[in-house]
């Protein structure tokens, strides 16, 4: 696999939030747009790109809510390279980037649309905590699915 991931840089933008549209399927992209500027700014850290032979093909990025609590915001990959293991190079990417910063429980909320990537968090250790009707807006629902590191 020839694949490395990598801190999300602003060229970066247009791809990531090609991704992070198939993961917020609730959202615009003109808002989206604003949301990763945002992140980029505040949390370049935790914004990360998948990239094979330098075309970007896979995204993520985390939050730290408070103190020991973070979240994995966003995983997507292109569709044409998912189950190549783009998603778990991300994760455990997130997840070692959470952990250095002294997190020790990780939230992942999975939008209902997108709740067949409820057996991948499974596969790496997270479990459904709760869910939440309308957290993204009406009609929106989301799973949560805890990891504790």
């Amino acid at each position: 696999m020839n694949i490395k991931t990598r801190n999300m840089i602003e060229s970066d933008l247009d791809t990531a939030l090609e991704l992070a549209m198939m993961a917020n399927p609730y959202s615009t992209k003109e808002r989206y747009r604003q949301h990763l500027i945002e992140r980029l700014r505040e949390n370049s850290d935790l914004c990360f790109v998948a990239a094979k032979n330098g075309k970007v093909i896979g995204y993520a990025s985390g939050e730290i809510k408070s103190g020991e609590l973070g979240i994995l915001e966003d995983i997507a990959v292109f569709e044409d390279q998912q189950h190549k293991g783009v998603g778990e190079l991300l994760l455990e990417t997130v997840l070692k980037a959470l952990k250095k910063k002294g997190v020790k429980v990780v939230v992942a909320e999975v939008h209902y649309k997108c709740a067949s990537a409820v057996p991948f968090y499974y596969k790496h250790g997270f479990r459904i905590s709760g869910f939440m009707g309308n957290y993204f807006g009406i009609g929106h629902d989301t799973l949560l699915l805890e990891l504790v590191l």
